[in-house]
């Protein structure tokens, strides 16, 4: 249960939530003059709510007249300072600002107290329109007609889109028929019901009701000017996207990748398409990308692909004064906005559900499709019976890759920028004198020409980062800090220090999601280059070094654990061994003398054991050297000398005592 809220009571009267809290709300009836009143929350909770159209006016401004306007405002502008918290809980308040208003402006009470409910209820201020007067022929309805429009408004002017079929026998079984149910013998027949309905049809509530308002604006409302009404010259930008009718396969091995995404940038006025994007993302990557190509020089960009053009081909790499869009995620926030910041363009989101709107680029889609699907049958292109059974798969069928299809898409935006007739455009004087075909590139240079012409070209330097993605990092002792990566610049040094000191520092950086070889931290108008320092990382995507630190993560975790596995094994040895050892009792008296003599005889003992492995050592040693140093005659010898002399020839050789017994016996 929320503010605004509209509940069914037990008695089956609608309620409007004004303000809620934690054990009471205040409410208000919605079908009955009265003020708002105290229920506890506990049994609002219980209610069943009411959708919010049962009581949404439904009138648009364009259809309100100005006398009309002039009474809604004059009535808004009574009882705004009722409209506050105090005046709902507070009975005493409100009945001293009511007094006060009333009393000047020389109005009743009671009627201000019913503009104020009516706002209440409805939430809306043309709820305070005046209403209509009736015309001074129009008669009094008969009971047959009140029955008439009493069923057409509850059960044909709903979402439910009952037929005026429905809607008459529902009539006739609320209205004319007793309590068994059976029918009367008087009752209007259905073309009397018909007639009354074509007689008092209004269109435009007609569809509101049924439709909802989105679909009227969208489908039915009046068109009654352009785009070129909107835009009185070049430098209005519009934009969209939308998913190619056709599968594509991938470069080097020929699989199917899916379907492209193409992103367009489209002049208003001109309808000349300034950028133009073709690939397998969208989203914040796909529109850097766009606006990058919308700035740039398009003949080195054709020249890219295999395209050549003359200037006058694809004129545009200016800036623009105003960018329209959609809702779209990527258009709200991100490089968009850092871009009309830095260059104060204006940007407008159009309401959502609004693709008439923009209709110029929404149309242009449809019209590069249609140039290449029927040339591409086959090869990928998706047709009109893709999900009726039997149909082929035509993800199978692709044989263009991404540059290929780029090339299409291309040639059909030179097609449509220099040779394609604008035949919805108007042109001026200026432009009939001066002999301009209504081509979308000859009218932008028309216009671009001109002393008054608002764009500019895009010859900033910084505009590149500008289109870049920012993000939130640290300067530290360590370097500059951001997505678990550490970035150095020798310049900035004494900041790193200062950092250390006295705690980090967050900054606004700019960086390239396609390689994180380098960042930029904007700081001032000025973008600082600061170079990646773990070079495991060089030439990796963010995605790819984010998957790597998760990889590694992993890794870590089992490292980790093993690790602790072998601190337990470490643990139960030395405790087994702690265990395995014999515990003595010693006599305490004078046990510093009794370590002294125990300590002395340990070391003794240490030192036999170690000459006894290097008498084992030399032994061995002298052997080998026997065996690989001399003559065959002198190796028969060796076996006599190892068996009387050996001792004594190592002794003299290598210094060390001739045996461990006479070691022992030294010692």
């Amino acid at each position: 249960m929320r503010n605004l809220d509209i509940l069914a009571a037990e008695n089956g009267e609608h309620i409007r939530v004004l303000l809620c809290g934690e054990e009471q709300c205040y409410v208000v009836s919605c079908q009955h003059f009265r003020m708002p009143y105290p229920v506890a929350s506990d049994l609002l909770a219980e209610l069943q709510p009411v959708p919010a159209e049962t009581y949404s006016v439904f009138v648009l401004d364009e259809d309100i007249t100005n006398r009309q306007r002039e009474g809604r405002n004059r009535k808004l502008d009574l009882i705004a300072p009722l409209l506050v918290d105090t005046c709902i809980y507070d009975k005493s308040h409100r009945n001293e600002v009511v007094r006060r208003i009333a009393a000047e402006h020389g109005i009743a009470r009671r009627t201000l107290l019913q503009y104020l409910w009516r706002y209440w209820v409805y939430q809306s201020k043309n709820a305070l329109l005046p209403a209509e007067r009736p015309a001074p022929e129009q008669h009094e309805l008969t009971a047959d007609e009140k029955a008439i429009r009493w069923a057409l408004n509850k059960y044909y002017y709903t979402p439910q889109r009952q037929s005026l079929q429905t809607a008459y026998k529902m009539m006739l079984r609320a209205k004319y028929c007793d309590a068994r149910g059976t029918l009367k013998a008087e009752y209007p027949t259905f073309w009397q019901f018909r007639y009354f309905f074509r007689k008092n049809r209004d269109p435009i509530s007609e569809t509101i009701s049924r439709q909802g308002l989105k679909a009227y604006q969208r489908n039915h409302r009046p068109f009654t000017g352009s785009v070129c009404d909107y835009a009185h010259t070049i430098g209005v930008y519009m934009t969209d996207a939308t998913v190619a009718d056709i599968y594509i396969v991938s470069r080097l091995s020929r699989k199917p990748i899916g379907r492209p995404v193409i992103y367009t940038m489209v002049d208003a006025y001109s309808r000349l398409i300034t950028g133009v994007y073709v690939g397998l993302e969208g989203g914040q990557y796909a529109l850097r990308l766009l606006l990058q190509n919308t700035f740039t020089d398009k003949v080195s960009f054709c020249h890219q692909h295999g395209i050549d053009i003359d200037p006058q081909d694809w004129p545009s790499h200016h800036l623009p004064t105003k960018i329209m869009t959609d809702r779209g995620s990527e258009f709200v926030a991100g490089t968009l906005e850092n871009l009309c910041e830095s260059y104060h363009i204006e940007i407008e989101n159009l309401p959502a559900y609004r693709p008439d709107l923009k209709g110029v680029v929404e149309k242009l889609f449809d019209l590069i499709q249609s140039a290449y699907k029927p040339l591409l049958k086959g090869k990928g292109v998706i047709e009109s019976d893709t999900q009726e059974r039997g149909a082929p798969d035509y993800r199978r069928q692709g044989t263009l890759d991404l540059e290929q299809f780029t090339a299409v898409v291309l040639r059909c935006v030179l097609f449509y920028n220099s040779k394609s007739v604008q035949t919805g455009f108007t042109r001026t004087p200026a432009m009939i004198e001066t002999n301009t075909p209504p081509l979308a590139a000859s009218i932008w240079s028309f216009c671009e020409a001109q002393d008054d012409c608002p764009v500019k070209e895009a010859t900033d330097k910084k505009l590149l980062y500008t289109l870049l993605p920012r993000a939130e990092g640290k300067i530290t002792q360590r370097g500059l800090e951001i997505f678990g990566l550490r970035f150095s610049n020798c310049t900035f040094k004494k900041r790193f220090v200062s950092a250390g000191l006295g705690g980090r520092e967050t900054v606004q950086i700019a960086y390239a999601p396609e390689c994180m070889d380098t960042v930029w931290l904007y700081e001032n108008g000025t973008y600082s280059a600061f170079d990646l320092a773990q070079k495991a990382y060089l030439g990796k995507s963010l995605a790819e070094i984010a998957d790597a630190q998760q990889q590694e993560k992993i890794e870590r975790t089992d490292w980790k654990k093993q690790e602790l596995q072998a601190q337990l094994d470490l643990m139960s040895d030395i405790q087994a061994i702690a265990d395995g050892s014999e515990r003595t009792m010693p006599d305490r008296s004078n046990i510093s003398r009794q370590i002294q003599r125990n300590r002395s005889t340990a070391r003794k003992q240490e030192s036999v054991s170690l000459m006894d492995l290097l008498a084992e050592q030399q032994e061995d040693d002298f052997d080998t050297f026997l065996k690989f140093s001399r003559s065959p005659y002198q190796r028969g010898r060796s076996k006599y000398l190892h068996g009387r002399n050996a001792s004594r020839l190592a002794g003299i050789t290598t210094g060390v005592p001739l045996c461990a017994a006479n070691h022992r016996a030294c010692l």
